[in-house]
């Protein structure tokens, strides 16, 4: 990782090029690293199964923002975004059926 100095340029810059560099802002200071190389990495079950709920969450929360009637009506929480307020919604929602779904299992 190397500091970006007094590049005016980038200066102040987050995010990735390509799949080349990823600029980030660390203690106010630009830093400069390579793109990570995540092909490598074996996700667990519960890694692998939360990330389809997520990306369902993600899906949700992406309706309720481009439907404008859904949108209007969607209620805000403090000063959270639509869709981070759909998100959150989601997600509680789905803890709670997991929830529900663990209380209904018979016991023998």
């Amino acid at each position: 990782m190397s500091e970006v100095k007094e590049n005016y340029i980038v200066q102040g810059t987050s995010g990735r090029i390509g799949k080349l560099v990823v600029y980030k802002i660390i203690n106010g200071k630009t830093f400069m690293t390579k793109y990570p190389d995540r092909s490598q990495v074996n996700y667990t079950k519960e890694q692998i199964e939360f990330r389809k709920i997520f990306a369902e969450a993600a899906k949700f929360a992406s309706e309720i923002v481009n439907d404008p009637v859904k949108k209007s009506t969607y209620p805000r929480q403090g000063r959270k975004s639509i869709y981070h307020c759909a998100l959150s919604d989601f997600m509680t929602e789905y803890k709670r059926k997991k929830a529900e779904d663990r209380l209904q299992i018979p016991i023998n």
